[in-house]
This record gives structure tokens, sequence and C-alpha cells, in this order.
């Protein structure tokens, strides 16, 4: 199964006091990398935020942010806000000096002063932790979710190209002993001309003997054979690995050194279109890879 390192994940609730919205996001990385950012009224419950999310999570740079907003509530007494009633003061009394010299007079509502609402403290009580931590639980669930629904996209291109490398594994197999064969014909045909032309002769049987032993260097069903076992394996660990990540990255690795060995052995022009056709879906995997547990 193929699980994606990058997502986003959402989650908001609320309850008569407060509202709370957690976003999480992830991308690839080689370790687990938590950046936390929440408002300082619920830091007390960072370290079990922090291990809830690494028990959802192995592997990923996670970005986590949390917003919370107090519900306001009418207050049924009146209240002078001294801040506001200073800077009102300050400003209307000049403006008041100039209405009184020309006989104009200055009406103010002493309701700019009033405060009528008041705002609700937040109280890390059990009632509001169980909301908060089940926020942030949904929001982990949600970007795993979105991961692994990413990861069956990643899965379904891996398959494609693999299925691609797997056809031109079988095509090379069938041309390997062909290759063979002609290497084989054309050194024997060029050694005997070379030979005729100072007039030389060789025995046969040692002329086949160097020509085999020369030919074997030309042969590719040792890396043909490997390459067949390394994708047997590849599609098991997709199948039934549940993070195969690490696994396919090192299958990759083989398939290149081996696919590379072919290219050099060969020097038919058929193997070698099949060599870059293999390399470049190989490369299309590599690249999926990098995103995945």
């Amino acid at each position: 199964m193929i699980i994606s390192m990058t997502g986003f994940g959402l989650s908001s609730r609320k309850n008569n006091n407060f509202s709370i919205e957690v976003n999480i996001k992830s991308t690839n990385n080689r370790f687990f990398d938590l950046n936390v950012k929440i408002p300082s009224t619920i830091s007390p419950l960072e370290k079990i935020i922090h291990d809830s999310c690494k028990s959802y999570f192995i592997r990923g740079s996670i970005q986590l942010y949390c917003k919370i907003k107090m519900n306001e509530i009418k207050s049924n007494i009146n209240q002078i806000d001294k801040k506001k009633l200073d800077s009102f003061y300050a400003s209307v009394i000049p403006i008041d000096k100039k209405f009184n010299k020309s006989n104009i007079s200055l009406n103010v509502s002493i309701d700019k002063v009033l405060t009528k609402l008041a705002l609700q403290e937040l109280e890390l009580n059990e009632k509001n932790k169980k909301l908060i931590l089940s926020t942030f639980d949904k929001a982990f669930s949600d970007l795993l979710k979105s991961r692994k629904s990413e990861g069956k996209k990643i899965e379904k291109e891996i398959k494609v190209n693999l299925k691609f490398i797997k056809k031109i594994n079988s095509k090379l197999i069938k041309l390997e002993s062909k290759n063979k064969k002609e290497h084989f014909e054309n050194y024997k045909k060029r050694i005997k001309i070379l030979l005729r032309q100072y007039d030389l002769e060789l025995d046969d049987t040692k002329l086949y003997k160097e020509l085999a032993i020369f030919s074997d260097k030309y042969d590719i069903s040792e890396e043909t054979s490997r390459i067949k076992y390394h994708i047997e394996k590849f599609e098991s660990y997709i199948k039934y690995e549940d993070y195969p990540g690490k696994k396919i990255n090192f299958l990759c690795q083989e398939l290149f050194r081996e696919i590379n060995t072919v290219g050099s052995k060969s020097n038919n022009q058929f193997i070698s279109t099949y060599v870059v056709d293999f390399k470049t879906s190989l490369e299309k995997i590599r690249e999926q890879i990098q995103n995945i547990l």
C-alpha cells in the first residue's frame, strides 16, 4: 500500500465559549519534522498534540496551525472604558472650545465611551481540553485521508511505468540470444577476413573457443534475469508492505544499475532503444517514490 507524504487536513469545532480551527499540511521528508503554531492559551497541550501527531505519521515535514476565537457576550452592566474616555476627552475638548467661540454646541453621546461587549476567557477545563484535542485528532485523520488519496494516484502512475519496463525486459530477453549469436557470427567473419589478409590459418576449435569467450562479454541474460527478479519484488512490496518507499527506492537503484550494464554490453540498436525507454520510465518511478512512505 502506498501512502503519500504530501497532503492537507482541516478541522473546526465550536461551543458556547469559543471556536477552534486547525489546519495541517505535510510535504516529503526523510524524518518526522513537526512545526506547531498554536495560541499561547493552549500551549500546555502542545506535548499531547505533538505525540498524537507522531502516532499518525512516521515521516514528513508537517506544518500545524491552530486558531481560537473567543465568543463575544453581551454585558448587562454598562462599563466605562477608561482608555477610550481619556482618548475621547483629549480629542473632543479642543474641538468643543472652537465650537463655543462660534456659539455652536457640540452634542456627543456618552455611548462612545461605554463598553457593552466583553470577551470570555478560555479555561482549560476537561470539557474544553476534550473539544480541542478532538479537533486536532480530526485534522490528523483528515490529513491521513488526503495522504492515502494522493498515494493511490501515485501508485497508479508507478504501476503504469512498472508495467512498461516489465514489457521492455521481456523484449530484451527475446533479443538476448539473437544478439549473442549475431556477435559471434560477426566476429567470426571479421577474424577470418583478417587471417586471410596475412595468409594465416587458425584451428576451428581454438577459434570457436576464443569467440565464445569474447561473445560471452555481450551476454545480457544475467542482467535481464535480475531485472525480472527486482520487478517481482517491486510489485510485492507495493501490494503487501505498509510503507514500501525506502525498499522500492533501493530497488530503483538496482534496476538502474542493471539496465546501465545492459546498455554498455550491447551495441545492438534495438536494445539501445529499449534501454533508453526503460530508463525514462524508471526515472518517472524514482521521482514519484520520493513522495511516499
